[in-house]
């Protein structure tokens, strides 16, 4: 019995380093800029930031793809908006103005990287982070709604980098017109 109570101690002390080194891994946060947020009538784009692209958007469960509508994609845990994807957004928004009984979702979406919690939250923020450019710019918050798959819905299975890229999405899905 002497010997368990010796043993007690320093294991108790490694569980906690390890709790610890587990927690602080998982700390990095990101704040989202406030500087202000680019002229919708602005065109002149910015540049690509960390890797974020656009491409074209996929359906959904709650509606159907538009074409008009593009998909923008995220830097590597990031919701942060780059340059390119602000300047794809202003043409999203262009087409909202355009279109303005049409209804969205906004789905965030992750790469397979980070667990389902973690993943569903930052799915969240990138969906938010969209919704909250496109409110400042002038559309109407109940027209757009959102929702985190986190790494549920890949948009490519593979499991490397060029896959993983075009999961760090937000899609615009058209829930009516």
């Amino acid at each position: 019995m002497r010997s368990l109570r010796h043993l007690r101690s320093p294991l108790m002390a490694i569980i906690g380093l390890g709790f610890i080194i587990a927690l602080s891994s998982c700390s990095k946060k990101e704040v989202v800029s406030d500087e202000p947020l680019m002229n919708p009538s602005d065109t002149s784009g910015g540049t690509m930031g960390d890797g974020a692209a656009v491409g074209s958007g996929n359906a959904g469960e709650a509606g159907m793809a538009s074409s008009e509508l593009q998909t923008v994609y995220f830097a590597f845990d990031s919701y942060a908006l780059s340059g390119d994807t602000r300047s794809q957004l202003k043409e999203n928004l262009n087409w909202l103005k355009s279109n303005p009984t049409a209804k969205v979702q906004i789905e965030g979406h992750c790469d397979e990287k980070g667990t389902v919690e973690y993943n569903m939250a930052l799915g969240d923020r990138r969906a938010n982070s969209v919704k909250s450019f496109l409110v400042k710019a002038g559309i109407d918050k109940s027209r757009i709604d959102t929702i985190s798959y986190g790494k549920e819905r890949p948009a490519d299975s593979g499991h490397d980098e060029s896959a993983w890229s075009k999961n760090r999405r937000a899609v615009f899905v058209l829930l009516s017109k």
